[in-house]
C-alpha cells in the first residue's frame, strides 16, 4: 500500500497536517493535500535527516482544534538500552513478535500495523467517536499494551509510512505498512470491547507530557522530595525546598544583602552557586537574560545541580535508577558547564536534560521550569518580538503551497534550496538579541558558511552552499551587508574572528511582503532571461550578464576585485570558436565549444556558463532549444534536442 492510500483511509480527500522533526532543528510544519508538491517536499526533508509525521485526527494541530477522531492507536516501542542506544534489530524483532501476539489476543483486528524500526504503530479506524472520549480510550489502550504513554492526546502526531526513520542517520530504516485490514469500527462497540479487556483500570488524571526524552529503563527516585517536585514540574515546591537548602547552608549571621543573582559574593559564598536559588530576600533583582544563549549559559554554569536534586556533593546514589552504591557525580567542563554523570546507568546530561528525563517533558518545558524556579527572566523588546514574528511568517510562507502557486518562477529556482533559506531564518531568529541589530525593520546577523553547514548537518561542498546563499542574495531574499552598514561594535567583533582577508559575513532578511515578493519575482524572471544556472553562478557571471554593480550587491567583500586574466582569455577563446562554428554551419552547441578548448570538461562547462550570456548579447546571438524544424534547417542528424546558439535574426 502506498502512502497516499494510507492517508486517504484517515483523512479521505481533506487537507492533512504534516510535521518534519530533526534533532537540533526547529520543527517544520506543512498543511495540504498529499499531492506531488507535498510528497516532494517531505521526501526532500527526509533525505536531509528529518523524520516525517502526520496528525492522525482531523481539525488542526492543537488539542482544541481537533474536531474528528479518525482512529484509536498505539505506539509500541522497544525503547533503548541502559546506555541510551537503540537495541539491535534482532532484539527489536523479538519485541515485535510479542507485540503482534498481544494485538491478536486483543480480539479486534487492527486496520493498520506500521513497521517503524523500533516497534509497531497499530491503528483501529473509527466511526462516530467523540473527541472527549479519546484520551480515556488511549490511556486504557496504553495500559493494556504497555505502549508509549505519550500517545494519548487527540492532536498527537505519528510517523508516516513510506519515509525513513532517521534518528540514527547511519542506519536509516524505511517505515512501511506491515499489515492492512479493510475494517473500521463503531466507537461505542470498540470502547465496550476495550472495557471488557481492562475492567478494573481507571486512567490517571495527572497531566502526562506529550513528549519524552528518557529511556523507559530509568527508575526515578520518588522518595527524594526534590526529584518528586521536578517530576511533577512543581515550581512552588521546588522554591520551598531550595530556600530550605540555602537556609541550612548559610549561617544566621551571614550578610546576604549584597547578593544580586551571583553578581557579587559574600565572605561566606565559598562556592559560585551557593546563593543561586529562588528567595526574594536573597536577591531582589532576578537575573535577566537578553537572549537564549545567555540564558542557557547561566543555567548550565551557575546552578548547583546537587542543590537542585537534593543530593550531597561528591559521589551519590543516582536518582535515575535503583542505585545501591553511589555511582553518580557532577563534573564541570572547561567552559563551566555542569554535567550530571552516572557510571551505573550511563546517563550524561545538563540540568535541562535531567529535568527532561525526570519529568518526561520536552526541552522548552524543562527550560521554562528552571526559569520559573530561579526567577530567571528572558527579556525581549517589542521590536525584537516583532522581527522574530516577521521571520517566522517568512518561514511559514516559503514552506507553504501558496508560495509555489503565487510565485512559480521564484519557486522553480529555489525549490531545492528552501531548507538552506529556512536555516538562515532560524539563525536570524536566534540572533535577534539586540535592538542595534535591527535596521530598517530587518534583523541583522552574522554567521559563517561552516556554521550553516553544521547547522544543516550538510555534508556537501561548502562552495556549493555558499553559491546557494549568493543566489538568495541576488534574488533579494536575503541581503549581505557591506562594512559601512554593519554596526560599529559588531564590525569589531567580526574583525576579531577574521581568519583571512574576508570577515564573517553579515546578513539581513526582509519581510516577504507583497512589494518585496514582486521585486524578487522580477529578479527570478531576469535569472531565466539571462540563461543563468547554478552551475556557473558567480561574481563573474553577474558582471558579464548584468553589471559590476549587481555583482557587488551579492559579493560585497570582493567589491574591488577584477576579473582574472585567465577568465578573460577563456571568454575570448570561446567567442572565437562560437563565431567560427556559426560561420561554418549556421549554429553551434555548447558541447562543440567545450570540445575545442583544452582543460577538464566540468571546469570548461562552468567557465562557459559564466561568459556565454555576454557573448550572446555582444554578437546578437541567441540560445534556443532545438526542434524538428531547426534540426532540418541546419541538417542536424544527432539524437535529441540540444540547445543551439544561432544568430538572432
Amino acid at each position: 500500500m502506498n502512502t497516499k492510500t494510507f492517508l486517504e483511509a484517515f483523512h479521505q480527500n481533506n487537507k492533512i497536517n504534516f510535521r518534519a522533526l530533526k534533532e537540533g532543528q526547529k520543527p517544520l510544519n506543512l498543511n495540504g493535500y498529499y499531492n506531488q508538491y507535498i510528497e516532494d517536499k517531505l521526501k526532500q526533508l527526509n533525505e536531509q535527516g528529518y523524520n516525517i509525521y502526520f496528525t492522525v485526527n482531523s481539525g488542526g494541530t492543537k488539542k482544541e482544534q481537533i474536531n474528528k477522531i479518525n482512529a484509536f492507536f498505539i505506539d509500541c516501542d522497544c525503547g533503548k538500552d541502559n546506555n541510551g542506544n537503540y537495541f539491535d534489530l534482532d532484539i527489536v524483532k523479538q519485541y515485535k513478535q510479542r507485540v503482534l501476539q498481544r494485538v491478536q489476543d486483543f480480539g479486534l483486528v487492527p486496520s493498520f500495523v506500521i513497521d517503524s524500526r523500533n516497534g509497531y504503530h497499530v491503528y483501529w479506524l473509527i466511526n462516530n467517536a467523540k473527541v472527549e472520549q479519546f484520551e480515556e480510550v488511549q490511556k486504557k489502550l496504553i495500559h493494556y499494551f504497555n505502549s508509549d504513554e505519550r500517545v494519548f492526546t487527540a492532536q498527537f502526531i505519528m510517523r508516516l509510512p513510506g519515509y525513513y526513520w532517521t534518528k540514527d542517520v547511519q542506519n536509516k530504516y524505511l517505515c512501511t505498512v506491515y499489515q492492512y485490514n479493510d475494517v473500521r469500527y463503531n466507537a461505542d462497540e470498540f470502547i465496550t470491547h476495550l472495557n471488557s479487556k481492562v475492567p478494573d483500570y481507571i486512567p490517571e488524571t495527572k497531566n502526562i507530557s506529550t513528549k519524552i526524552t528518557t529511556s523507559k529503563q530509568f527508575s526515578i527516585d520518588k522518595t527524594n522530595e526534590h526529584i518528586d517536585a521536578i517530576r511533577r514540574l512543581d515550581v512552588a515546591k521546588m522554591k520551598e525546598l531550595l530556600c530550605k537548602k540555602i537556609d541550612e547552608k548559610v549561617p544566621s549571621n551571614a550578610d546576604i544583602s549584597r547578593v544580586r543573582g551571583m553578581r557579587e559574593k559574600s565572605d561566606y559564598n565559598n562556592k559560585d552557586n551557593i546563593y543561586l536559588t529562588y528567595c526574594s530576600h536573597f536577591y531582589p533583582t532576578p537575573f535577566k537574560a537578553s537572549n537564549k544563549a545567555d540564558l542557557k549559559h547561566f543555567i548550565y554554569t551557575k546552578i548547583c545541580i546537587n542543590d537542585f536534586l537534593g543530593v550531597p556533593e561528591g559521589m551519590f546514589n543516582c536518582v535515575l535508577h535503583n542505585d545501591s552504591n553511589p555511582s553518580a557525580h557532577i563534573l564541570v567542563l572547561e567552559d563551566g558547564t555542569r554535567l550530571y554523570k552516572c557510571f551505573g546507568c550511563g546517563f550524561v546530561g545538563t540540568i535541562t536534560t535531567l529535568v527532561e528525563a525526570i519529568a518526561r517533558c520536552n526541552k522548552v518545558e524543562a527550560v521554562e521550569f528552571i526559569q520559573n524556579v530561579y526567577d530567571i527572566e528572558l527579556v525581549e523588546t517589542e521590536n525584537q518580538k516583532r522581527i522574530k514574528e516577521m521571520l517566522k511568517e517568512n518561514i511559514e510562507y516559503i514552506m507553504s503551497s501558496q508560495f509555489e502557486q503565487e510565485y512559480p518562477e521564484i519557486y522553480k529556482i529555489i525549490n531545492r534550496y528552501i531548507p538552506e533559506l529556512v536555516c538562515l531564518h532560524e539563525i536570524a531568529i536566534q540572533n535577534v538579541t539586540d535592538d542595534d541589530l535591527i535596521q530598517d525593520n530587518q534583523a541583522i546577523f552574522f554567521t559563517s558558511i561552516r556554521y550553516i553547514a553544521n547547522y544543516l548537518k550538510y555534508n556537501n561542498n561548502l562552495k556549493r552552499l555558499s553559491q546557494r546563499i549568493n543566489l538568495f542574495t541576488f534574488l533579494g531574499m536575503i541581503e549581505k551587508l557591506s562594512k559601512e552598514n554593519i554596526p560599529e561594535k559588531y564590525l569589531q567583533k567580526a574583525e576579531e574572528y577574521k581568519k583571512d582577508k574576508y570577515i564573517t559575513s553579515y546578513y539581513s532578511i526582509p519581510s516577504y511582503c507583497f512589494d518585496k515578493m514582486q521585486n524578487i519575482n522580477t529578479k527570478a524572471k531576469l535569472y531565466k532571461e539571462k540563461n543563468m544556472t547554478m552551475t556557473g553562478f558567480s561574481r563573474e557571471l553577474l558582471i558579464r550578464s548584468l553589471s559590476e554593480d549587481e555583482a557587488n550587491k551579492v559579493y560585497v567583500q570582493q567589491k574591488d576585485e577584477k576579473l582574472s586574466k585567465a577568465s578573460q582569455q577563456f571568454a575570448e577563446k570561446a567567442t572565437k570558436i562560437i563565431l567560427q562554428l556559426i560561420q561554418a554551419q549556421g549554429y553551434c552547441t555548447e558541447e562543440q565549444i567545450i570540445r575545442q578548448i583544452r582543460g577538464k570538461k566540468e571546469e570548461k562547462k562552468i567557465k562557459l556558463k559564466r561568459c556565454l550570456q555576454e557573448i550572446l548579447e555582444s554578437y546578437n546571438l541567441k540560445r534556443v532549444r532545438a526542434n524538428k524544424k531547426l534540426k532540418e534547417q541546419y541538417g542536424i542528424t544527432t539524437k535529441g534536442y540540444p540547445f543551439l546558439i544561432i544568430k538572432n535574426n
